[in-house]
Formats: structure tokens, sequence, C-alpha cells
């Protein structure tokens, strides 16, 4: 279900001029590279407040060769650990054939709990992912059900990943990446493999998170599960710490569901 990995999560952190040659992604083969893009994003997840973004995702299902894309916006406030809250609402889906459609569904992380809602049904299935109390983030790679490792320890990643320079995947989801009109932007991208007995490598066979810049803001990220599904996310017009408006607020408290048949599935 995994909707953050889109937001994939989820994550942190969009170009205009005249058209001139794209931005490069030009993979580093040195570990100090890598040292030093971890570093970074591990400060800037411990100072992050707040961050918005619009998100597309675009899923692939390898045996049917069908995808299907939903477009939405996403909403983080706070930096990482058990206060973090997020929020994603969808407003529009295209199946495999093309076809359009509107999506109402959100999903709101808080306090342990991850709501999935379906306001057009009036459903909802509220999931324990944490007791009250304990130590949690949504996002903490080989814990959280968002598995996108931005603004996390380094150690965390390098147990639970090899990590290595890599170049923005081969796919025409990613083409407006490499076609930016801005030549001042360049992205650099990491390609994460779940290490042998982790979580992740029950399923995922690997992880591509593309950055922008000197600022490591994310752009996109790709997982490709073992059975060659793959699921994509692009985000766009990424703002940090500038503060949450009112519409940003309402994406991460779950509506009234007086009414609703709520699912609850507390943990054991």
């Amino acid at each position: 279900m995994n909707p953050f990995i889109l937001l994939s999560l989820c994550a942190w952190f969009g170009c205009q001029g005249a058209t001139q040659a794209p931005p490069v992604a030009t993979p580093a083969t040195t570990a100090s590279e890598v040292d030093k893009i971890l570093d970074a994003m591990e400060i800037q997840g411990a100072t992050m407040k707040d961050y918005t973004a619009s998100a597309t995702m675009e899923k692939f299902e390898a045996l049917t060769d069908e995808r299907e894309v939903r477009r939405g916006r996403v909403v983080v406030r706070g930096p990482s650990g058990a206060d973090r809250q997020i929020g994603i609402a969808f407003d529009e889906f295209i199946d495999s054939d093309g076809r359009g459609s509107t999506d109402s569904r959100r999903f709101v992380f808080d306090r342990g709990w991850l709501w999935e809602l379906d306001p057009a049904r009036k459903q909802a299935i509220r999931r324990q992912l944490a007791r009250e109390g304990e130590p949690f983030d949504p996002l903490r790679v080989g814990e959280g059900p968002f598995p996108v490792p931005l603004g996390q320890p380094k150690r965390d990643v390098l147990r639970e990943f090899t990590v290595a320079m890599t170049i923005v995947p081969d796919a025409p989801f990613f083409r407006s990446l490499t076609t930016a009109k801005d030549s001042t932007t360049t992205l650099t991208s990491l390609r994460l493999v779940p290490r042998a007995g982790t979580a992740m490598a029950r399923d995922t066979a690997a992880m591509t998170i593309i950055l922008e810049g000197a600022s490591f803001m994310p752009r996109g990220v790709e997982v490709e599960a073992i059975n060659g599904n793959r699921t994509r996310v692009l985000l766009r017009d990424g703002r940090l710490n500038l503060g949450l408006d009112e519409t940003a607020l309402a994406l991460l408290a779950p509506p009234s569901t007086e009414g609703w048949k709520i699912d609850n599935r507390p943990l054991n």
C-alpha cells in the first residue's frame, strides 16, 4: 500500500529559463561522495520544520504491464521522530487506459496511527503503527511504513542499505527532470540496495532517490520490487520551512468520520 513511498516519501524538498542543456547527474565513484550526501540529508531532516510539495505517483505492474497514476499533495510537519506528522491527499486518478477520474482518498499519519480515508464511500482504515509514547518515525528506514531514507541518521541508512551514486532512471515518468530548462540545476541520484536479512530485502530489490542540486531536496523516488513491480514518485514545487497555510494544515488532520464505517486495526 505504501502511498508514502510516494512520498516517498515524502520526504523533503522546484525551474524556468531559456532552452539550454538539461541538468545532468553524473555518478561518482568514491565513498566520500556518498558520505557527504548522507550527512547533508541527516542535517536537513533534523532541522526540518515543515515541507509541502505536489506529488505524482506511478505504479507499474510487471505481470500485466499496466500502469496507474495518482496526483495530489504531500505535507510533512516536524523533524524526524515520533512527533512527525504526514498527510497526503490525492485528487486525480488515471488508469492504465489513460482514463482520468477524481480521487478523494487521503492518508494521514499522526501520533502512531495511520489513517486511510475514503470520503466518497465514507470508509476509513485506522492502523496503529506504534504504541503511545513509543519512539517511532514513519520514515525511518527498516521500521516505518514509508521507507524513504531522507532525513535519517546516516548510520541507520548504511546499516539497512548499501549505497552508491547512480543516474536518473531511464523512464518516461522522470523525463521532465532530465529536460529541465534551467541549466544551473543539477541532479544527484543515490541507489540503495537493501542488505540481506533486513525487512526491506524481503520484497524490495533497490530504491533510487533523485535529489536536486546542493539543496538535496528530493525530486523523485523509484522503488523496484523483487517481482519487477515499480513505484515511482515525482515531487514538484517543494517548499521547506516556509510555514504551512490552512490548506496544508487541513491535510494533517483527519476529517470528521461521524457516520463512517471505521476499520480499527490496533497493534497486537
